[in-house]
């Protein structure tokens, strides 16, 4: 790993540990049976043990028909030498997303795609001066979708 990307790992895992917020878009495109759009808009409770961050997310989801739910996810970031290691924490086992490595001093890349059935994740991360952008693509026989969050 370059200095330039050992800089960039440090300086996303210093910002990750200080998100409070977050907002998030889910959009879909052609070919795509789902109905996932809409936005959200809500709080995150960290809980940080040096190597692994803890993010509990709270909103309330507007679907683009105007219905709205309640939406609550928890995240974990875990710190590795070269990369940062993203699961969700939906059921008993963690369910591992991606390990995203710095591609450039403020963009990070997914390693390798998440599977889950016939389906393909992807995702990259930037970093902007006063935000974490994190873009998810979702591809499959049923699903072309994008998962757009921010956090600050």
């Amino acid at each position: 790993m370059t200095d330039n990307h050992a800089k960039a790992l440090t300086q996303l895992w210093c910002r990750l540990a200080r998100v409070t917020a977050f907002s998030f878009t889910a959009s879909n495109g052609p070919g795509s049976t789902t109905d996932w759009r809409g936005h959200a808009r809500g709080t995150v409770e960290l809980a940080d043990n040096g190597q692994q961050l803890l993010f509990l997310e709270s909103a309330h989801f507007t679907h683009s028909d105007g219905r709205e739910m309640d939406m609550r996810n928890r995240y974990r970031w875990t710190l590795l030498p070269d990369s940062v290691r993203l699961e969700h924490l939906r059921r008993a086992e963690p369910v591992l997303l991606f390990e995203l490595q710095p591609v450039t001093a403020h963009g990070f890349r997914q390693v390798a795609p998440h599977l889950c059935g016939a389906d393909e994740y992807t995702a990259e991360l930037l970093l902007h001066a006063n935000e974490i952008e994190l873009i998810w693509q979702i591809h499959g026989p049923r699903k072309n979708e994008r998962l757009h969050y921010h956090y600050w």
